[in-house]
């Protein structure tokens, strides 16, 4: 893959999770409406977050799983939704495949920005059917990064990337088994390789 192609890439991807992660706070209700502003990204309308430190720390996230990314040592960045970090209630998972297909041409492009089109759309439907939140307590999140062992101590030396939940892929398996499991495919294309469902905790 020629470098130019790799890091538009992963600009694209990175801009999808931004807007996917806005999405899932906005729809979840996790913050006030208002803090919220509606935009226009692949033809449809998204809301995106105008709170400095709510933005500041997805900024920050997103950085390190971009470096990751390059690498091809980003597995799966996950959003966490728990009143308790204990007993979370649900997550939405982005697993990467790194099938090394770039977006090397304007075509693959247009074709790349539908399938994302279609899986917001797609989103906005399917997440009207996830139980409603406990409204007992406000609900907090967390962005994880899943990668290898390896990976992480390189990165945890890295100044401009520190102080993020980082998780081995082994513990990966232990978080799915203690879950019951509801799949929620979003979008799955064969340019970059990626999957995105929800799980919803047991009580």
């Amino acid at each position: 893959m020629a470098p130019a192609a790799e890091n538009l890439e992963n600009d694209v991807i990175i801009e999808m999770m931004e807007i996917y992660i806005n999405a899932i706070l906005y729809k979840r209700g996790l913050y006030p409406e208002a803090i919220f502003r509606a935009r226009k990204a692949y033809n449809i309308p998204v809301y995106i977050s105008i709170y400095k430190s709510l933005n500041e720390y997805i900024e920050r996230t997103l950085l390190a799983a971009r470096e990751l990314k390059r690498n091809r040592k980003l597995d799966r960045l996950e959003v966490l939704i728990y009143h308790s970090e204990e007993k979370p209630n649900e997550s939405y998972v982005f697993d990467f495949e790194h099938k090394g297909l770039a977006l090397e041409d304007d075509q693959s492009m247009i074709a790349f920005e539908e399938e994302l089109r279609k899986s917001l759309l797609a989103l906005d439907s399917r997440m009207k059917d996830l139980k409603p939140l406990p409204t007992d307590a406000d609900a907090r999140f967390k962005i994880v990064l899943h990668t290898t062992e390896s990976s992480f101590v390189k990165i945890g030396s890295n100044p401009r990337l520190q102080s993020f939940p980082f998780v081995k892929d082994t513990a990966a398996e232990d978080v799915m088994e203690k879950s019951k499991i509801q799949l929620l495919p979003v979008l799955h294309t064969s340019n970059v390789g990626i999957q995105i469902f929800v799980e919803e905790y047991g009580k």
